[in-house]
């Protein structure tokens, strides 16, 4: 042992040397990198006392396509908010298009009312309309009433 010791003194120092930076480079890896699978958001939506179900969200949908003037309905949740877009027919009034998405709120309970933002786009072949409501607030806030002209078919 003393004469291997002697005979490769320096490519043994370097080789624990070498040990000690692959332990220190996984620990910090795994640490760091693949140890901390957090939410980016953090820990704010653990606590929610209300989480929309799939349930509620179909249930949703079909109460909003049970009117003849809405052709298709899609609905996506991200964390705090619910993105609903609603196409309409194309002879459909955007005022009449507006009515028909304040009703809809009421098939929301007030819990899930009160946690979510919710943001709304309608459109229709003339024009694209978007809408929010926060958690806190009343009602819905049309975007400044100017529709958005369509010119590209879907």
């Amino acid at each position: 042992m003393k004469k291997m010791w002697r005979n490769n003194k320096i490519f043994m120092i370097l080789g624990a040397i070498l040990l000690i930076c692959a332990i220190a480079v996984i620990v910090v890896v795994l640490k760091y990198f693949i140890g901390s699978r957090k939410s980016v958001y953090g820990s704010r939506f653990d606590n929610m006392k209300v989480k929309i179900t799939d349930a509620q969200q179909n249930d949703y949908i079909k109460g909003l396509e049970e009117n003849t003037n809405v052709v298709k309905v899609r609905f996506r949740v991200s964390h705090k908010t619910l993105y609903i877009s609603v196409t309409f027919k194309d002879d459909i009034k955007i005022e009449d298009a507006k009515k028909i998405v304040d009703d809809s709120l009421a098939l929301f309970s007030d819990d899930i009312k009160e946690t979510y933002d919710i943001n709304y786009t309608i459109k229709n072949a003339s024009y694209t309309l978007m809408g929010a409501k926060n958690a806190p607030g009343n009602g819905l806030i049309w975007g400044n009433n100017k529709p958005v002209e369509n010119t590209s078919q879907e």
